[in-house]
């Protein structure tokens, strides 16, 4: 109880009135080194909260630290990773691109989803040597390498 308590304090300070009314502390969970949505942007939170009335409940794994690619959405608070927790990562990525403020998502073999509000348009999914990419929803998928990142 106490932890429901402390985690819906977490998101009413962070988020948006308007994308707190169909957040629940049920529909948000957090890994332990997350340590909340307060370095994120407002169009970050707006659109977790609108991915998580489509989907339903998300792990949130990494939003502004940890290590990510040089120049991440992640370092300005423009992206999350996460874990859905009532559908496939597949579906998840494609209700993330439904989604009109989503800039950039992305999918791993480990079944989470990267979802950024960033000006680019880019899709892909990663393997642990290569990553296939997309610049755009209709383009055919470039093989990149790993090195790459």
């Amino acid at each position: 109880m106490m932890r429901r308590l402390s985690l819906l304090a977490l998101l009413c300070g962070f988020l948006p009135a308007a994308a707190l009314a169909d957040v629940t502390p049920e529909k948000i969970s957090f890994q332990p080194q997350v340590k909340g949505l307060g370095c994120l942007k407002s169009e970050t939170k707006a659109m977790i909260a609108e991915l998580v009335a489509k989907i339903g409940p998300i792990q949130i794994t990494s939003t502004c630290g940890g290590r990510h690619a040089r120049h991440s959405q992640h370092y300005s608070g423009r992206a999350v990773d996460f874990r859905p927790m009532a559908t496939s990562a597949r579906k998840a990525a494609a209700a993330a691109r439904a989604i009109e403020s989503v800039g950039g998502v992305g999918t791993y073999s480990n079944g989470l989803v990267h979802a950024d509000v960033g000006a680019r348009e880019a899709s892909w999914y990663g393997h642990k040597r290569t990553r296939y990419a997309s610049a755009s929803k209709r383009s055919r998928y470039a093989r990149l390498a790993r090195n790459n990142n």
